[in-house]
């Protein structure tokens, strides 16, 4: 009896050494990488897409043999905290419809930031999946070494990570908040009527021309018009809108709400005429982003 069991382990060794694996390379380089890199550019070259390509592409041809197919799956700035990431998603619906059964890192920051996303994935799916996670830098595989990923080094990296984007976090939101109380301007985009300083983009000058139409709003609207009367009045003389005008500038400037419009709307004008900025007042953070975690923008209070 003993020895026909020592037969069926032995079968079953074999069957497990010659399987092989569908791979997926999941890649991926954020801002948060490029602001942690500022304390020296090694953090940089490490991390870059280039880097983590020929670090996984040299693991693959080290270990072909385990190896079918392999496909990769890059997200290029792209924050940890955020799974709504297109390559992301690509590879976890590759795992799901059983396309790959194998996903390998260079690390585990690169899989997530989010600490309980990354426990999700690797305690959860990726279990029930049977899928192998390989992550180079923590010498991590799942499938030849299962306690690698059962101890306490994966759960504590990954607080590890997400702290690291909690704090990038408040750093920034210190600058910014710092800037708006020293009165830089810190948008993308300066309001309609102005332009950024080519030598300082923290300073705003007066566009001219757009400056001329809206004070052309305000002398309307204090001489009795109502908004969709100046609407009419400045589409009937073909003065582009706001965003036209600035995407005719060649800022690069986009508005997803107002997509390629071109005519003036009542909003457009009531905006302009509720706007501080014209009054000389530098109004700024308006809007703040939920948590570092959640990347949704809500109203600010005005008492703030």
């Amino acid at each position: 009896m003993a020895r026909t069991k020592n037969r069926n382990h032995q079968s079953q060794a074999t069957n497990q050494d010659n399987l092989i694996w569908s791979l997926g390379k999941y890649i991926r380089l954020s801002k948060e990488d490029l602001v942690r890199g500022k304390a020296g550019s090694n953090a940089v070259i490490s991390n870059s897409v280039a880097n983590q390509k020929k670090l996984l592409e040299e693991y693959y041809q080290g270990h072909i043999a385990e190896f079918g197919n392999a496909i990769e799956y890059i997200d290029d700035g792209y924050s940890g905290t955020d799974i709504d990431r297109e390559g992301f998603q690509r590879l976890l619906a590759d795992i799901t419809s059983r396309k790959i059964n194998c996903v390998i890192v260079k690390d585990l920051s690169r899989l997530s930031r989010n600490y309980s996303d990354a426990g999700r994935l690797i305690e959860d799916l990726f279990v029930r999946m049977r899928v192998r996670f390989i992550s180079l830098s923590e010498g991590i595989d799942s499938y030849k070494n299962p306690d690698s990923i059962s101890g306490l080094l994966v759960p504590i990296t990954n607080v590890i990570n997400d702290n690291f984007c909690y704090m990038t976090s408040r750093k920034i939101r210190q600058v910014l908040d710092y800037k708006r109380r020293n009165g830089d301007f810190i948008g993308s985009f300066a309001a309609y009527g102005y332009r950024k300083n080519p030598e300082d983009r923290h300073r705003l000058l007066v566009d001219e021309e757009a400056a001329e139409v809206v004070k052309g709003i305000y002398d309307w609207f204090l001489d009795g018009m109502s908004k969709n009367a100046i609407v009419h009045r400045l589409n009937a003389q073909g003065i582009a809108c706001p965003s036209l005008y600035k995407r005719k500038q060649g800022t690069g400037y986009y508005n997803p709400h107002s997509g390629k419009q071109s005519l003036w709307s009542a909003k457009s004008v009531g905006d302009i005429l509720k706007n501080r900025l014209y009054c000389g007042d530098m109004v700024q953070g308006r809007q703040r982003i939920r948590s570092y975690k959640i990347h949704k923008q809500e109203s600010m209070p005005m008492s703030e």
